[in-house]
């Protein structure tokens, strides 16, 4: 979805709606559970984006796959982005919805990425020093990118702290190319 807006719009809406269900917590983890589906699966991101299944299909589809797993709440807005033809826009839609609980909580998200996968320890501890410059809290959102050979990129806001060992590569490559 190129259209913030409606994403913005759609992410309101199951946040109010969760809001006044008193089931926030459910639908955030639930919400999480998704995000994961659509990013770990080719064949369910398929599925969503798949215009020659008619939307009652899809319906039916969904039932089955997560009539006994997923909040009610969360169901039936799969349900309507279905029948409004929006399904292909789940994930920025979820995405929307996640920052809009974070920045009601005041959490700030910083995008890290990393050239390994960092652990626990190693996100704890970036976190921990994120929290401090900012004074928020920090939630990461990591990804992996070897091509920057080593060390992290974290995102916080308009803010860039870039420790790649890429980036000291070119600093020493442009230092030696002025003498």
């Amino acid at each position: 979805m190129r259209d913030v807006r409606v994403a913005k719009r759609y992410a309101d809406a199951i946040y109010g709606a969760a809001v006044e269900a008193g089931g926030l917590d459910n639908v955030v983890e639930d919400v999480i559970s998704l995000l994961s589906l659509i990013r770990d699966s080719d064949e369910f991101s398929a599925f969503l984006h798949d215009l020659l299944i008619v939307p009652e299909s899809k319906q039916s589809i969904l039932q089955e796959l997560f009539g006994n797993q997923l909040d009610p709440l969360v169901l039936n807005f799969l349900f309507l982005l279905v029948m409004k033809q929006r399904e292909r826009s789940t994930e920025d839609i979820l995405l929307a919805f996640i920052q809009l609980v974070d920045e009601q909580a005041g959490k700030l998200v910083a995008d890290v990425t990393s050239a390994i996968e960092l652990t626990s320890e190693q996100q704890d501890a970036l976190v921990e020093k994120l929290n401090g410059y900012s004074g928020k809290q920090v939630r990461l959102n990591m990804q992996v990118d070897s091509s920057i050979k080593g060390g992290f990129i974290a995102k916080l806001g308009d803010t860039v702290f870039d420790g790649s060992v890429a980036t000291q590569l070119q600093r020493l490559k442009r230092q030696l190319a002025r003498g």
